[in-house]
């Protein structure tokens, strides 16, 4: 499955307890291809560690230490299971005794840690993390003859294929009353309606699609006089995050359109940036900012938090107490996950190495916004900072 489905139906069944263990992998993959020899060696080493755990772990009964040991934990099943994936920049799988064996495919700008968790629930910010850190995003083309609807995560576009997407002209013809393309000869009495009607009914089709997923940054790309008229009748221009002139890239490939977008993205996540550390410098003086990991994290559980800043490569570890509320930075060490690690390295039991993971989890379940921003744009906050709703 892809981090697009991430609905939050689906991510509240995610969540929900299961009975111990509930093991969680996560590693880098090659987005380029299924799984290469790098990757397999990689999960063979994963599944290695997870059942080294599994059997010093006496919290694990008899009957699902086994399942899991012969039957689950197999890089064979965890493969098969990740034959319809899109590709993506890491993968994460999820294992539970009596379910089929889930993976999840996910874009990332920055290197993603591999790692074996157990739990007693399958551990969903590492997928809240991932869908933050794509920058999900959203690009309409504009063409009389089709307009589609495309799904963007870093600078990869997937095309959306419901809610009336491609959404081709169902309008009758002026001269014929026959549904059907709008003529591409010259314009006749009636032609400049019909294109307005058309643009209408997709941006019912877009207002469709921003219901059900939430709202996101939307790109439009169209030609010099069907991109004027669609910004003037659309119900959901406060959406619109930037505009493309360009003319007939309703048959272009997502990889191209990527391409040509790149460039419009790259000004509005610069924009984004500003006007976050902006609007923290104005925050400061009416004392509604929380700066470094600890005062953010004491928000976050507060669920004061209206937007949560960080620097993109920020790693951090802590020891998290005061039943969740109080948080103590400590060196970050190093991945334990691949086999047999050496005694010495191993961290102390106490000691979270996913904490910016669980920053994004509980600022996104108490319905906060996440900004990924360049590193070093916060060198006075320890990397990461918040805006406070009070």
């Amino acid at each position: 499955m892809h981090i697009s489905e991430l609905t939050p139906r689906i991510r509240a069944e995610l969540g929900k307890p299961r009975p111990y263990p509930a093991i969680t992998l996560v590693m880098p993959t090659d987005p380029d291809f299924r799984f290469n020899d790098k990757d397999r060696i990689l999960l063979r080493d994963l599944v290695t560690e997870a059942k080294r755990r599994l059997a010093d772990d006496p919290g694990v009964e008899r009957e699902a230490r086994l399942e899991l040991r012969d039957r689950l934990l197999d890089p064979d099943v965890i493969e098969r299971a990740d034959e319809t994936s899109p590709g993506g920049d890491a993968m994460v799988v999820y294992v539970a005794v009596g379910e089929p064996v889930q993976v999840w495919r996910v874009a990332s700008p920055r290197e993603v840690r591999p790692r074996v968790e157990f739990a007693e629930e399958f551990l969903v910010r590492y997928l809240a993390d991932a869908e933050q850190r794509s920058q999900p995003y959203l690009v309409l083309v504009l063409d009389q003859e089709m307009c589609r609807l495309h799904r963007g995560s870093v600078r990869r576009l997937t095309e959306v294929t419901e809610h009336g997407f491609p959404a081709a002209p169902q309008i009758p013809s002026p001269e014929d009353a026959v549904p059907g393309p709008i003529p591409n000869a010259a314009p006749y009495r009636g032609h400049e309606e019909r294109v307005e009607q058309y643009l209408k009914a997709v941006d019912g089709h877009l207002g469709d699609y921003l219901d059900a997923h939430g709202p996101l940054p939307l790109f439009v790309i169209g030609g010099t006089k069907i991109l004027p008229a669609f910004e003037g009748l659309t119900a959901h221009g406060g959406a619109v995050s930037g505009t493309l002139t360009l003319a007939g890239m309703d048959t272009a490939s997502p990889q191209d359109l990527a391409e040509r977008l790149g460039p419009t993205l790259d000004d509005f996540h610069a924009r984004q940036a500003a006007d976050a550390v902006a609007e923290l410098g104005e925050a400061r003086g009416q004392e509604k900012v929380a700066e470094g990991p600890e005062q953010v994290w004491t928000a976050i559980a507060d669920r004061r938090v209206r937007r949560l800043v960080l620097e993109e490569s920020l790693v951090l570890a802590g020891r998290i107490t005061g039943e969740g509320r109080d948080l103590k930075i400590v060196q970050v060490p190093e991945p334990v996950t691949l086999p047999n690690p050496a005694p010495d390295v191993e961290p102390p039991p106490d000691v979270a190495t996913d904490i910016v993971e669980r920053l994004v989890d509980g600022a996104v379940a108490g319905e906060a916004e996440v900004l990924f921003v360049p590193d070093d744009t916060l060198p006075d906050s320890g990397g990461v900072a918040a805006l406070l709703r009070y």
